[in-house]
């Protein structure tokens, strides 16, 4: 199982601050490390794609320098949660870490030995903790 979520208000909010940043400049050089470092971010986090196999459960994150994996038997539990949305990508939350790019949903997982819970955005938790649930009770 396989699912990749876009994150288009995070594309269309960047797009706009570069614009912006364009006409700010107008007629004066355009300083090529901000354009660049929206370029960067933007490669990083456009996307979230999640993917559930036989090995285990993994994801990536935009062009995919950000990415883990998490094999099922360092699985403990695996639920949905909802959580209220304070920005996109990376956060850093008390106990846990979240990755998303869209959405007010994820997977909670708790790896083994961690004491911070891994949360994972996606669209589709149902169907991935039912998949996750089913592999790691095996």
């Amino acid at each position: 199982m396989k699912k990749t979520q876009t994150g288009w208000v995070f594309i269309i909010t960047l797009g706009a601050l570069s614009i912006f940043t364009l006409f700010l400049e107008q007629g004066k050089e355009v300083s090529p490390i901000v354009l660049s470092a929206f370029a960067f971010v933007l490669l990083m986090s456009y996307k979230l794609t999640v993917k559930a196999d036989d090995e285990g459960v993994s994801f990536s994150m935009g062009i995919g320098l950000i990415r883990r994996k998490f094999k099922y038997e360092n699985i403990e539990a695996c639920k949905v949660i909802h959580y209220f949305p304070i920005g996109y990508g990376i956060r850093f939350r008390l106990g846990s870490t979240l990755y998303n790019v869209s959405g007010t949903k994820a997977i909670e997982l708790t790896i083994k030995g961690k004491n911070r819970k891994v949360w994972i955005g996606t669209a589709h938790p149902d169907e991935f903790v039912d998949y996750i649930n089913a592999r790691i009770k095996a």
